[in-house]
């Protein structure tokens, strides 16, 4: 990769890059939450069929992507603009003995060709695109025809006793649990969206079909092509 495209990849993410040391205490933090992946992974399941061609769009630690592929027989690709979240998730995926694609590249310039995708997931990542709507008009543009997109993220109208429930299910130890409260609180609610906010966005994308199920805690965005 060369350093203008490096550069240009750097821009496009919010926050301090996810890599070395802290995206290896993310990865090791959320594996604990496993569950929740397994819930994510579902979703995904429910809306695509043997053989679908998925992408997840920042995957981290490719939990979602591994649970995803013990579900059904799937042809699933990860991109994700970290390099340290590929070599972990790609290391996670061969100790599992799950095959999946995970790669680097920026959510609003995919490396992928038109209509290469069935469905699309993205969650906790979204909050720090600086690129939203580009970002969107490239999962539309490698869905197919009627291809789905379902993108997860936190609310920044989220109560603070939905955080502290969300955190206590992650099952951490005090030192690790205080410092992602204080990450939720400083950085993660400043970068996230409300509803009118995220379904602003969208009305500026190519998507016409969208719906948001109500959750306290996030949002759900799903979009049809």
């Amino acid at each position: 990769m060369s350093k203008q495209n490096e550069s240009n990849i750097k821009k496009s993410y919010k926050g301090m890059a996810m890599e070395g040391f802290i995206a290896r205490w993310y990865a090791k933090n959320t594996k604990s939450n496993i569950d929740q992946y397994k819930d994510f992974a579902k979703k995904v399941a429910e809306n695509v069929t043997e053989g679908s061609d998925i992408l997840e769009v920042a995957p981290g630690p490719g939990y979602l992507s591994i649970e995803l592929m013990k579900m059904g027989n799937y042809h699933v690709t990860g991109l994700d603009i970290s390099k340290t979240f590929v070599e972990i998730a790609s290391k996670n995926a061969k100790e599992e003995g799950i095959k999946v694609n995970f790669i680097e590249g920026d959510a609003s310039n995919m490396p992928f060709d038109n209509k290469t995708f069935d469905f699309i997931v993205c969650t906790a990542a979204f909050k720090n695109f600086t690129k939203p709507i580009m970002a969107i008009n490239e999962m539309y543009r490698v869905l197919k025809p009627n291809g789905k997109a379902l993108i997860i993220d936190l609310r920044r109208d989220a109560s603070k006793d939905a955080i502290n429930d969300n955190i206590k299910d992650m099952d951490m130890n005090w030192i690790n649990s205080l410092f992602t409260k204080l990450t939720f609180r400083t950085f993660l609610l400043r970068n996230a969206y409300t509803i009118s906010e995220i379904k602003n966005l969208v009305s500026k994308t190519n998507f016409q079909e969208y719906k948001i199920p109500n959750n306290p805690m996030e949002f759900e965005l799903w979009l049809e092509k």
